[in-house]
């Protein structure tokens, strides 16, 4: 199950990866449509939000703290401060977070994965251990929010990616 969880984590990187690419710095604040998240806060979540899953395998988080203020969720995108982190920041955060998150999962105490979780937000889900919010944040969570970076890449006239 492990290797399943990384070959899907991965593939997220490495979507993120391809998608912010063709977005510069000053992109970060624009959204493809009213009411879209902007880049910046997309971006910045899912740094965060590898912090999060590290924390459910024991590591202590890595992002800096005015960034869990500004990309937690429940945040108001469009009320990300300026100036942003750049666009190099943001996803040297998530690399750094995915390699965390992969290292410490091949070292992960499967009974403690296995316990339920205390995430409140996600406590009226069917997701009832920490291993299924970990496979959450690795899988399902950032495809929704790459979905939302691919529309903020389509925005600006780019064809697809993939």
């Amino acid at each position: 199950m492990k290797d399943l969880l990384l070959t899907l984590y991965d593939f997220q990187l490495g979507y993120i990866k391809m998608i912010a690419k063709d977005l510069d710095d000053d992109d970060l604040g624009k959204s493809p449509f009213p009411g879209a998240n902007p880049p910046v806060w997309i971006l910045g979540h899912l740094a965060v939000c590898t912090d999060y899953a590290a924390r459910l395998l024991g590591e202590r988080p890595a992002c800096p703290k005015e960034w869990h203020k500004q990309f937690a969720p429940g945040t108001k995108p469009a009320e990300v401060p300026q100036p942003y982190p750049s666009k190099r920041d943001l996803v040297g955060a998530i690399i750094n977070g995915h390699e965390r998150v992969a290292t410490a999962l091949h070292n992960a105490d499967m009974a403690k994965l296995n316990e339920p979780h205390a995430v409140e937000l996600l406590k009226a889900s069917n997701l009832k251990t920490n291993a299924d919010v970990l496979a959450h944040l690795m899988t399902t969570h950032p495809a929704f929010h790459v979905a939302q970076l691919s529309a903020c890449r389509r925005g600006k006239g780019l064809g697809p990616v993939i």
